[in-house]
């Protein structure tokens, strides 16, 4: 599908869908414009050869996403990669949505999927609401807002990740098991995945802001992308502290598994001290007893009247002595 957009300098906006209207804007320059091909097919590809005349390695890495966002310069334009973040709360997966950017004082050409319809639409909206903005600066407004748009998604992420991971920190404290183990080490993935992602971005912000030879970014448009790079830095700095956050909660987990592993050694241990006590105290007794229960015919304490009492005097001393010895040595 083909979304138009044509301003004069003094601000009026056209939208349409006539192809004859574009050419005539574009060939003649009596419009600035944006041409927005939401899911195109082959015959509107078409029109970034026919009528642009765009490089065959842009309209190819169109055709076959580049999975990495970047920036190419050409004579008259530049080509964009980005991406936009989608966040999934029931499955607390992120989602990278590629689209692309041709760029230059007089045009912009966006091209991308249909499940970036409806956020392109929201911003030809905002566009009606900032006409002033894009009579002024032009393309390089447009290029602002979805450079903008490009992380705003960013920020619910975020913050519901840093929810999660204070409730995570709490449940260390509480108990640890495998099911928190897991889903600390999820944030560290999925932070180190959206880190990695917005790495490449960031270094197309700041060549924007910083390359001061792109003269299709005027010198009174160049402060919004100077605002656009303040957010990725400050979104940059968030994951930072968010991935600090879970490796701390992570060596809580451990220090937190530690203690209360040595806690159960312990408990173990005093157990296994007052059976040995109590095997101690019994080994004797059974080696009495063992001695009288051989069943030799000539045993002279058998045939004793006090030799019964003898050897139950005996185990009682025995056993008596043995634990006042342990309660010496605080074995108990």
């Amino acid at each position: 599908m083909i979304h138009i957009l044509l301003w004069s300098p003094n601000g009026k906006i056209i939208e349409t869908k006539d192809i004859t209207l574009l050419q005539k804007a574009y060939t003649e320059k009596t419009h600035h414009l944006w041409l927005d091909l939401d899911a195109p097919t082959e015959e509107e590809l078409s029109l970034l050869k026919d009528l642009f005349h765009f490089h065959p390695l842009a309209i190819r890495a169109v055709r076959k996403l580049v999975g990495v966002p970047k920036i190419d310069f050409y004579e008259n334009y530049l080509f964009l990669v980005l991406h936009r973040v989608f966040y999934h709360f029931e499955t607390g997966k992120c989602e990278f949505r590629e689209f692309e950017i041709f760029f230059s004082d007089q045009f912009i050409v966006t091209t991308h999927q249909a499940h970036l319809s409806r956020t392109f639409q929201t911003t030809r909206e905002q566009l009606r609401e900032h006409f002033l903005e894009l009579g002024q600066h032009g393309t390089g407004y447009i290029l602002f807002r979805l450079l903008s748009m490009a992380i705003e998604d960013y920020k619910p992420a975020i913050e519901k990740w840093q929810d999660a991971l204070d409730d995570i920190e709490n449940r260390v404290f509480q108990h640890t098991s495998n099911q928190i183990l897991e889903k600390i080490l999820e944030f560290k993935k999925l932070v180190t995945h959206m880190r990695r992602g917005l790495l490449p971005e960031r270094e197309v912000f700041i060549e924007l802001y910083e390359n001061k030879d792109l003269a299709s970014i005027s010198k009174g448009t160049r402060p919004y992308f100077k605002i656009v790079l303040d957010n990725m830095n400050v979104l940059m700095e968030e994951l930072e502290s968010l991935r600090d956050h879970a490796t701390t909660v992570f060596n809580m987990y451990t220090a937190m598994l530690t203690i209360r592993m040595t806690e159960a050694s312990h408990k173990l241990n005093f157990v296994m001290q007052r059976l040995t006590i109590a095997a101690s105290i019994f080994l004797p007794l059974t080696f009495i007893v063992g001695i009288y229960g051989m069943n030799f015919k000539f045993m002279p304490e058998l045939d004793w009247k006090w030799g019964y009492f003898l050897v139950w005097a005996m185990m009682i001393g025995l056993t008596t002595s043995m634990l006042i010895f342990f309660k010496r040595k605080k074995w108990f």
